[in-house]
C-alpha cells in the first residue's frame, strides 16, 4: 500500500520535462519571428517614408509652380488693365478734340452761312455766281463721297445747286436742308428697310434722273424768279411754287423713310385695307406725321434764311403752309402710287417689289408710272396749289 501511495504521490507531483522544454523553445521561436517581422516591417517602412516624402516635395513644387504662374498671370492682367486705361484716356482725349473740332467747324459754317444770308443777294453778279458754283460743288462732292449721289447725280446736282443759289440764297438754303435731311433719313435703319423692300438701295444713292425728278422743276422756277426779279407780280406765285415743290419732295421722302419703320402695317389709301410695309400707296400715322414735319422743315429753312437776308421778307405763315404742302404732296403721291404704280410681293423673299415679274404676286396698282414719275407728278401738282395759296395769302 505504501508503495502504491508513494507511486501516486510521485505521479501527482512530477511534470514531464520534455513538454516544458518544448513550450520554451516555441516561445523563443515566436519571439524571434515577431522580432524578424518587426524588423522587416521597419525595413519596409523606411523606403515607404522616403517615397512619401519625395511625393510630398513634388506636390509642393507643383503648387509653387502654379502659384508662380498665377502671380505672373495677375501681373500680366494688371499691365493690360493699365494699357486699357491709357487707351481709354487717349480715346477720351481724341473724342474731346473731335467734339471741339466739330463745334468749331459748325460755328465757322454758321458764321459763313450768316454772312452769306445777309449779303449774298446784294453781291455783284459775278461774285454771286462764283460763290454759288463753289457752294454747289461742295454739296455735289460731299454727296458723291458719302455715296448719296452717283457720278451722274453729282454732276446734275452741281447744276441744280448753282442755278438755285444764284437766283436766291434762301432758295439755296431750302435745297441744302432738303438734301441733307433726306440723305440722313435714307440711311436710318437701312437693315430694316432692306428686309422689306426688294428694290432697296443701300445709302439711297440717287442718279441724275432722281436728282432731276426732285430738283429739275424747282430749278426752272428759281431761274424764272431770278429773271423776273423779286418785285414782279408773279414773284410770290413762283416762290410759293418753289417752296411747295420742295415741301412735297421733303415731306414724301420723310414719310417714306420713316413710315416704312412703323411697327404696324400701313393701310392702302384707296381701299383702307392693311398691306405690307413698303407698298406704294400705303399710309400710316408715322408717315403722315413725318410728311407734315418735312414740309414744315422746308418752310422753317426758308423763313430763317429770309429773315437774315437783305431786302427779303416772308410771313410766319410760310411754315404752316409748307407743312400742309408736305402732307398734301404725300397724300397725292400715295394716291398715284396706289393706282398707277405697280406693287407686288416676291414669294421667294416676301419683299415688296415695284416691278412685275416671275414669282411676284400683285398687291395693287398698274404698271404705268415708275417711282420717279410719281414723285414728279405729285410735286408739280403740289407746287401749283402752294403757289396759288402763297399768292393769295401774300406770304412774300
Amino acid at each position: 500500500m505504501a508503495g502504491v501511495s508513494a507511486g501516486r504521490s510521485r505521479a501527482r507531483g512530477t511534470k514531464p520535462v520534455g513538454a516544458k522544454g518544448s513550450r520554451r523553445s516555441t516561445d523563443r521561436q515566436s519571439k524571434g519571428l515577431r522580432s524578424r517581422s518587426t524588423s522587416s516591417a521597419r525595413g519596409r517602412a523606411k523606403p515607404e517614408a522616403t517615397s512619401a516624402s519625395a511625393g510630398g516635395s513634388k506636390e509642393e513644387e507643383e503648387v509653387l509652380r502654379k502659384l508662380s504662374q498665377a502671380e505672373a498671370g495677375a501681373r500680366k492682367v494688371e499691365e493690360q488693365l493699365e494699357d486699357m486705361e491709357g487707351i481709354d484716356r487717349r480715346e477720351r482725349r481724341q473724342r474731346a478734340r473731335g467734339g471741339v473740332a466739330r463745334v468749331a467747324k459748325m460755328a465757322a459754317l454758321g458764321l459763313v452761312a450768316g454772312v452769306l444770308c445777309v449779303y449774298f443777294d446784294v453781291f455783284p453778279p459775278l461774285a454771286k455766281h462764283v460763290t454759288s458754283l463753289a457752294l454747289a460743288g461742295a454739296i455735289a462732292f460731299r454727296g458723291l463721297s458719302k455715296g448719296s449721289l452717283s457720278p451722274s447725280g453729282s454732276l446734275t446736282a452741281l447744276f441744280v445747286g448753282w442755278a438755285t443759289f444764284s437766283s436766291c440764297f434762301a432758295f439755296g438754303v431750302v435745297l441744302i436742308g432738303f438734301f441733307f435731311s433726306s440723305s440722313a433719313l435714307t440711311k436710318l435703319k437701312q437693315d430694316e428697310k432692306a428686309k422689306v423692300e426688294k428694290d432697296f438701295k443701300k445709302d439711297g444713292q440717287r442718279d441724275h434722273l432722281q436728282v432731276l425728278a426732285n430738283g429739275g422743276a424747282p430749278t426752272v422756277l428759281a431761274l424764272a424768279h431770278w429773271a423776273a426779279g423779286p418785285t414782279h407780280p408773279l414773284s410770290p406765285l413762283v416762290a410759293g411754287a418753289f417752296l411747295g415743290y420742295y415741301a412735297c419732295c421733303c415731306g414724301d421722302t420723310w414719310s417714306s423713310e420713316v413710315g416704312v419703320l412703323s411697327p404696324s402695317d400701313p393701310i392702302l389709301i384707296t381701299t383702307l385695307r392693311r398691306v405690307r410695309r413698303g407698298t406704294n400707296g400705303g399710309v400710316s400715322a408715322w408717315g403722315l406725321l413725318a410728311s407734315l414735319a418735312g414740309g414744315g422743315f422746308v418752310g422753317a429753312c426758308f423763313l430763317a434764311a429770309t429773315a437774315l437776308s437783305v431786302g427779303r421778307t416772308a410771313a410766319v405763315a410760310t411754315v404752316p403752309v409748307c407743312a400742309a404742302a408736305g402732307l398734301l404732296g404725300s397724300l397725292v403721291d400715295s394716291l398715284l402710287g396706289a393706282t398707277l404704280q405697280f406693287s407686288g410681293v416676291e414669294e421667294a423673299t416676301m419683299k415688296v417689289s415695284n416691278r412685275p415679274g416671275e414669282g411676284i404676286v400683285r398687291i395693287s396698282g398698274l404698271n404705268f408710272l415708275n417711282n420717279d414719275a410719281v414723285n414728279l407728278l405729285s410735286a408739280v401738282l403740289t407746287a401749283l396749289a402752294t403757289g396759288l395759296a402763297a399768292s393769295r395769302l401774300k406770304l412774300f
